[in-house]
């Protein structure tokens, strides 16, 4: 009886990683659409970033339904319930990226675009050792060792987004932009 039900919780979990690999990559292109001035298909494409979202909430809540009716043992439940609710996370952060860009509509300089571009791409491929991790975990029974090695890449590329949000908060805030616009600017990269 246990086993099925961390099966269907390790499904699930699974499912969710899936829902918020498409949210990620409609969020990605969401922004790319708008750097290059489609605001249509910019807003269509968060349309369906929105619905992805959405679709993570409500896996989140199943997972969690199945973990508090006694899959798994009591000690791992709030660890793992804390590893999907990082997770869903990064599909909620995607719908905010997306709502700020199209909600708020800031006047990115053609010459920055690139780097807003790179520091989005960059930011959302986080997921791409997360979701390795995840798959060694719950997809392949419990490799430690590979789940142990894609955290550290997980921190590696955090650093590596911070690096890039660094150097393009500094080009922002030394253009001859008014501090008005800096500050907007600056806001994208929160």
């Amino acid at each position: 009886m246990l086993y099925k039900k961390e099966k269907a919780v390790n499904e699930l979990i699974l499912k969710h990683l899936r829902w918020v690999d498409d949210c990620l990559k409609l969020a990605l292109n969401t922004v790319r659409e708008y750097l290059s001035g489609n605001i249509e298909e910019a807003k269509s494409l968060a349309l369906k970033v929105d619905k992805c979202e959405t679709e993570t909430d409500e896996i989140l809540r199943e997972i969690m339904s199945k973990l508090y009716s006694g899959a798994y043992l009591p000690s791992l439940r709030s660890d793992i319930l804390h590893l999907v609710q990082h997770l869903d996370g990064l599909a909620n952060a995607a719908e905010a990226c997306c709502d700020f860009f199209l909600d708020q509509r800031p006047d990115i300089p053609e010459e920055l675009k690139p780097q807003f571009f790179r520091v989005t791409h960059e930011s959302f491929g986080i997921l791409g050792p997360l979701k390795e991790a995840m798959l060694s975990y719950f997809g392949e029974g419990g490799k430690v060792k590979a789940i142990r090695e894609k955290a550290k890449q997980v921190g590696v590329k955090e650093s590596d987004v911070d690096k890039i949000e660094w150097d393009l908060t500094r080009q922002i805030f030394t253009s001859s932009l008014d501090w008005g616009h800096k500050v907007h600017l600056r806001l994208c990269l929160a």
